[in-house]
Parts: structure tokens; sequence; C-alpha cells
């Protein structure tokens, strides 16, 4: 995917900064980077993004905003820092995961709204889908095989105009429950 003038202003100004924080950066020339569209590691300061994922840009900026939580070191983001919840996919941490997200995602759609970036209108109906499914990960015990937000569907059931409730997160609409079950396992 080509960036936009904005998206290409934001991703240099975003990789001149990890740089200068001394973050590792691999952009691989692949689908996918160890089994999903890209990650950031505090443990070994680096961050991966697989650049033939048609999503790579908003996969780097959620990925991004995982690195200034990480930085700042948030409240939430320090709740889980030490988990590794796709290790074991526990019930006990899914929430705290669910909430880390959430914020990261919330910085994400500042950084959309503060750098006008093109493209990303359906972020947070994305990110409320990819949320959910963090409890179907703990029900099947493995991470997506395919992303939720991929599928029409599944997105039709996703607010757009804000982020699921805790009480949605802990108990969500069983169609949209279901559906991630079945399309993206």
């Amino acid at each position: 995917m080509k960036l936009k003038k904005n998206q290409s202003l934001y991703f240099k100004q975003a990789v001149e900064e990890l740089v200068n924080k001394k973050i590792d950066l691999h952009f691989s020339r692949t689908k996918k980077v160890d089994d999903c569209g890209g990650y950031f590691c505090p443990v070994s300061k680096s961050l991966k993004v697989a650049i033939w994922n048609k999503e790579w840009f908003s996969i780097f900026i959620h990925e991004y905003n995982h690195f200034k939580q990480w930085e700042n070191q948030t409240k939430l983001w320090t709740a889980v820092e030490d988990l590794d919840f796709f290790e074991d996919f526990s019930a006990r941490y899914v929430l705290d995961t669910q909430l880390m997200e959430q914020e990261c995602d919330r910085m994400v759609c500042r950084d959309i709204k503060h750098h006008d970036l093109e493209g990303l209108e359906n972020y947070i109906k994305e990110s409320n889908a990819y949320h959910i499914s963090y409890l179907n990960m703990v029900e099947q015990k493995k991470f997506l095989v395919k992303a939720p937000f991929r599928f029409k569907d599944i997105l039709d059931l996703c607010p757009n105009d804000r982020f699921f409730k805790i009480s949605e997160l802990r108990k969500p609409n069983k169609k949209l429950y279901n559906l991630i079950n079945k399309k993206c396992f």
C-alpha cells in the first residue's frame, strides 16, 4: 500500500522517534511476522511489521502506540506488561489485556485525528472487533487465524463512534462472539 501524504509524514516522524529511542525496526516483506501482522516487544526493544500485509500502516500505528504506552509506562500497560497472554490465553487476564489494547487504540484514534490520517475511517469498529476476539482466544486457546476486521458481518455488529464499555467486553453480543469463533479460527 502506497502511503498518502499525511500517512507518509506520520510514518517518517514515528520512525525517526523509534530510531532515536534505539528501537530496532523490522519491516518484513511478508504478510505475517511470527504469525501476526506485527508487534512491539519491550524486552528486545523491537517493533516488527509485515509490510506485504495490506493493513500494514494501521498495524504500524497500533504497534507504535504500544511503544508509547511502554515508554510512558501507562497504568494499563504496566498492569499486563509482565504477562504473556498469548502463552496460555488465561481468562484471568483477558479484561486487563482488552483494556490495555483499548487504551492503545484510543491513542491511535487521537493520532488519526491530530495528523488527519487518511484511510482509517473504520478504525474504532475494527478495533472493537479485535478487542472482543480476546474472549474467543481464551475459549479457543489459540491466536486468531484471520483478523475479525476482515469480515463485514462482524464489523456491522461493532460501533464506530465509541469503544465497547467494560460490560460489553465482559459479555459481548452473542452473535458477534459466535461469528468471530466461526470465521476467525
